[in-house]
C-alpha cells in the first residue's frame, strides 16, 4: 500500500531557498503508476490518500529536548532561527547560504508546518503497517534522519523516524523495531537518538565520506558532536565501491537477525539519493544504478516479508528531476505481486 499526503506542498524554492528539492518526485512517481493501465484500474486497493496535520507538540516531546521543541513551535524569530540552522540557510559569518530571502513567498514558519506535516505522514504509515491487516506500507514523505536531541540539522527539523517509532511503543503496539538506513548520508540523528534506547536498533549504509561525517569533531559550544555517534551497525561506501553495496547490505541484515533478532517493526528510510541520476552536490561520492537500487529495495522488502514483519518504506533523500525513477521502478514491481514470487 501507498500512502499519500493530498494535501498541497510548496517547492522549497517557494521560501526563498535554492536546494535541488523539487517536492515532486512522489507526485511523478504517483502518475507514473497511474499511468500504467492495470495499476489505475485497481487503485483503490494501493492507494491511501489522507490529509496529515502537523506533528503534535506531545509526539515531538518524545524524542526532542523540551528547550528546543519551545523554540521550534514558537510564533517569533525564535522559529526562525531553528529553521535557518535546519536548512543550512545562514553562514557563520551572517551571509546567506542558499538562500535569498526576498525571492520568498511564503515565510519559514510556513516551512516548519510544512515539514512537521510530512512528518507526521511517518507516524502515520506507521500505524497502518502495526495495526494491518496491510503489513507493507510505503509513505510518499518522510525520513528526516538528521534531527538530533535539541537541534535540527540536514533539511530536517525533527526525526520523524523516532518519533513513529515510540508513538507506537507507547500505544503499546511494538516493544522494539529496527531502522534500516539506506540514504546517501549517515542517519547520524538517528544513531545519537537511540543510542542507549535497546528496543530501537539502527543500519545505515551510507558515503563513507562527505556530509554529515565531514563536520567538526565538536559543536561550537565544545559538546561531541553527535554526528559521529555509531549506529548498531554501519555500513560505509566509498566512491567505486557501489558493487559491493547489496552484498554487504545483505550481510548485515543477517548480523542484526543474529545479534538482535527479529524486531516487532522494520522502518525503512528508503532514500533514492544514491542514484547516479541524483542531483544534490553532497550525495555524488556514492553513484548507484538503477538497478542496484532496485536490487537494494527488493532485499529489504523481501527479508521483512520472509518474517511476515509489519513494514514502512519512507522515501528520504531524493533531489533533482530524475529520483522518482528509483521509486517507480520498486513499486510497479511490489504492485503487480511480482517481487512476491521472486
Amino acid at each position: 500500500m501507498i500512502l499519500h499526503d493530498r494535501t498541497p506542498k510548496l517547492s522549497i524554492a517557494a521560501y526563498g531557498i535554492e536546494i535541488p528539492i523539487t517536492g515532486s518526485n512522489a507526485n511523478r512517481t504517483l502518475e507514473y503508476l497511474l499511468d500504467q493501465p492495470d495499476l489505475a484500474a485497481r487503485k483503490e486497493e494501493w492507494l491511501r490518500e489522507e490529509h496529515f496535520p502537523p506533528l503534535t507538540r506531545e509526539a515531538i516531546l518524545r524524542v526532542h529536548d523540551p528547550a528546543y521543541v519551545e523554540r521550534l513551535l514558537a510564533e517569533d524569530e525564535r522559529a526562525d532561527r531553528e529553521i535557518e540552522r535546519t536548512f543550512e540557510l545562514v553562514n557563520p559569518d551572517g551571509t546567506y547560504n542558499r538562500y535569498d530571502p526576498a525571492r520568498a513567498e511564503r515565510n519559514l514558519r510556513a516551512l516548519r508546518e510544512q515539514s512537521l506535516r510530512l512528518a507526521a505522514g511517518t507516524s502515520r504509515a506507521a500505524e497502518l503497517a502495526v495495526t494491518g491487516p496491510e503489513r507493507f506500507w510505503f509513505y510518499f514523505g518522510g525520513g528526516m534522519h538528521h534531527g538530533q536531541y535539541d537541534f535540527g540539522g540536514g533539511f530536517c527539523p525533527v526525526n520523524d523516524l523516532v518519533i513513529a517509532i515510540r508513538t507506537q511503543q507507547a500505544a503499546g503496539r511494538i516493544g522494539n523495531a529496527w531502522i534500516v538506513d539506506v540514504d546517501a548520508h549517515k542517519g547520524d540523528g538517528t544513531a545519537a537518538l537511540t543510542r542507549e534506547d535497546e528496543t530501537i536498533r539502527t543500519l545505515s549504509v551510507h558515503m563513507a565520506a562527505g556530509w554529515p561525517l565531514d563536520q567538526p569533531e565538536r559543536l561550537p559550544d565544545g559538546r561531541p558532536n553527535p554526528s559521529f555517534v555509531p549506529s548498531d551497525v554501519d555500513i560505509p561506501i566509498s566512491p567505486g565501491e557501489e558493487a559491493q553495496y547489496v552484498p554487504r547490505l545483505a550481510a548485515a541484515m543477517e548480523e542484526m537477525e543474529k545479534r538482535f533478532g527479529i524486531p516487532d517493526f522494520l522502518l525503512v528510510v528508503d532514500g533514492s539519493d544514491p542514484y547516479e541520476r541524483d542531483q544534490l552536490p553532497s550525495t555524488q561520492l556514492l553513484r548507484m544504478t538503477r538497478e542496484q537500487l532496485l536490487e537494494r529495495d527488493i532485499l529489504l522488502y523481501k527479508w521483512a516479508a520472509r518474517h511476515s514483519l509489519p513494514t514502512t518504506f519512507v522515501m528520504a533523500g531524493n533531489y533533482g528531476y530524475h529520483s522518482w525513477e528509483v521509486y517507480a521502478g520498486f513499486l510497479e514491481r511490489q504492485l503487480r505481486g511480482q517481487l512476491d514470487t521472486l
